[in-house]
C-alpha cells in the first residue's frame, strides 16, 4: 500500500511545473531569497529545490 501511494507523490514532485516561475521574496530579516516558483516546490528556495527533485528521482527509482 505504501508503494502504491508513494509513487504518485514522487511523480508529482518530478512532473509538476505550474506556477509563475522563479522570483524573489524579501524575508522578515530584509534578505532577498530566490524562490523556485513552480510545481509542488512553488514556495521553496531555488537553492533547496533541486535537492528535493533529486530525492524524488531516487525514491521513484527505488520503488520502481
Amino acid at each position: 500500500m505504501i508503494i502504491v501511494l508513494s509513487l504518485p507523490a514522487t511523480l508529482a514532485g518530478i512532473l509538476t511545473s505550474d506556477g509563475p516561475g522563479p522570483g524573489q521574496y524579501e524575508s522578515i530579516r530584509c534578505e532577498t531569497v530566490f524562490i523556485w516558483g513552480k510545481g509542488i516546490y512553488l514556495h521553496m528556495s531555488a537553492e533547496a529545490t533541486p535537492q528535493g527533485i533529486a530525492q524524488d528521482y531516487v525514491r521513484g527509482i527505488r520503488w520502481a
